[in-house]
């Protein structure tokens, strides 16, 4: 074979060397071994940063997922005209996306549009009877399957999520477009819209 260097040919005395064992000819081997052997290297080092990176960011990605989520809901009660779901008055300035059962300790479920409906930001934060007022305010729009649904049925049918960092990460690109293109989409009722958003992100499917 022909040596990859100064294209003389040579009997190779090892399996797959291209170089014949002249001194410039091994040298340039040499040369191209180190090189490949940092470039791998290198390669290496970026994976490990990129799989770092993802560990590191995982929490943070996951709090912007939230916020789209939350985003999504205001988005779904605003296209109905809905009032406050505790107390059913128009809303003030803050619009909050409450959870009927709360993030802390019920994560498989943080993510599920059903658990989130809009509410003024002074029932959902400060107001004692927001568990009891929300309750009614489910059952009286959507009636009590449906409460009953949301109160018992979803924590146990989604009791473990387990998403990824690559996974959320792709999850919060889904929220997000839909959040930008949400005004193409012709709604029936919350339920619906509800079912269709979850259905797309793929979380609760």
């Amino acid at each position: 074979m022909k040596c990859k260097n100064c294209r003389d040919k040579f009997i190779p005395k090892v399996f797959n060397i291209k170089y014949c064992d002249k001194e410039l000819c091994r040298s340039v081997m040499i040369k191209e071994a180190l090189k490949k052997s940092k470039a791998k290297k290198v390669k290496e080092q970026a994976k490990n940063f990129k799989d770092m990176e993802k560990r590191v960011k995982s929490p943070s990605r996951k709090s912007e997922l939230q916020k789209e989520i939350n985003k999504l809901s205001r988005k779904i009660d605003n296209y109905f005209n809905f009032k406050c779901i505790d107390c059913n008055n128009v809303f003030g300035k803050q619009v909050d996306a409450a959870h009927l059962h709360n993030s802390g300790g019920n994560e498989n479920i943080t993510y599920n549009l059903h658990n989130l409906h809009s509410a003024r930001s002074h029932c959902n934060r400060f107001s004692s009877e927001h568990k009891v007022g929300y309750r009614i305010g489910i059952e009286r729009r959507y009636g009590k399957e449906y409460l009953d649904y949301i109160d018992f049925e979803i924590p146990k049918e989604y009791k473990y999520i387990g998403l990824n960092s690559d996974e959320v990460i792709e999850k919060l690109k889904i929220v997000r477009k839909l959040n930008r293109d949400f005004d193409t989409f012709k709604l029936i009722d919350g339920i619906q819209a509800r079912n269709l958003f979850n259905k797309i992100i793929g979380i609760y499917l």
